[in-house]
């Protein structure tokens, strides 16, 4: 079976790597000016990291349907979606599966530092690990929740690529001592914009797991921080590199509004089927 035209070209990009990327990102936010591309260039990489940070996060709660297409490397395809609750000030999380409708009406709930899977078939909670994949895809819980990145890593700069007169800053992180996450290094290229346009996840002895390369991004007005302009992303190709395996996601109809505490528990997945 022959991949999608679409997912042809965005594994070329990956292929080719940066050039490419730049001259694909027609619908992710423009580039800063010169001016302004001087003056990230003066912020150290831990303020960066804070400042991406601070774009992606929301005083007001999350919700997204998410549509997930993954196509492995022997050609089979799979299509998903998902319901995504957050609230990021108090660090809930939880993702209801809505189809296809194998699985529907089973999902995932993180109570503390817990992540739990929720069977329907069988009615049962098990818990999870945070690198386990999400739907048996390589998707991770990270990829649902708020940036972290300040507060997981440590980061050095490596220097900046400079492409079709678009400054890349390249940052190296590494996990800080106690802190879980998916990849224990990641290394993440940030256009002027402080948009986060392409990222690699490593594996403790230093090899790629996955590389994504994040397509566009959306703009939104955050109501419980008197409007501020927040950002989330619309659209990323995942590709972990051991299998070829590849995985495009699509953020749609988000809204930043108030959700009900019920939502948080283990009764609400539960009685979705009821």
């Amino acid at each position: 079976m022959h991949l999608p035209a679409s997912l042809r070209r965005l594994v070329a990009v990956l292929a080719v790597g940066l050039p490419a990327l730049a001259a694909a990102q027609g619908s992710a936010p423009k580039a800063a000016a010169p001016e302004k591309a001087a003056a990230s260039a003066k912020m150290s990489p831990e303020e960066v990291l804070r400042h991406i940070d601070s774009r992606m996060s929301f005083a007001s709660d999350f919700k997204s349907t998410v549509r997930m297409r993954e196509v492995r490397k022997d050609g089979s395809e799979s299509l998903l979606e998902m319901l995504v609750y957050r609230r990021d000030s108090s660090k809930d999380l939880l993702i209801y599966i809505t189809k296809p409708r194998t699985i529907a009406g089973g999902g995932y709930l993180r109570i503390g530092k817990n992540l739990w899977e929720y069977e329907p078939g069988t009615g049962q909670w098990q818990r999870t690990t945070q690198r386990g994949n999400i739907v048996n895809t390589i998707a991770c819980e990270e990829d649902f929740d708020r940036s972290r990145l300040a507060e997981n890593y440590d980061v050095k700069d490596e220097g900046e690529e400079v492409v079709k007169g678009t400054v890349f800053r390249k940052l190296y992180l590494t996990v800080k001592e106690g802190q879980q996450v998916s990849f224990p290094m990641l290394r993440l290229w940030v256009d002027p914009s402080y948009n986060i346009v392409k990222r690699s996840g490593y594996a403790p002895s230093g090899r790629v797991l996955r590389t994504d390369v994040i397509r566009s991004y959306q703009k939104l007005k955050d109501p419980g921080a008197n409007q501020k302009e927040v950002y989330s992303i619309k659209e990323v190709l995942e590709v972990e590199e051991g299998e070829g395996t590849q995985l495009t996601v699509r953020y749609d109809e988000v809204e930043l509004a108030p959700l009900s505490p019920n939502i948080f528990t283990k009764t609400w997945l539960e009685g979705k089927l009821r």
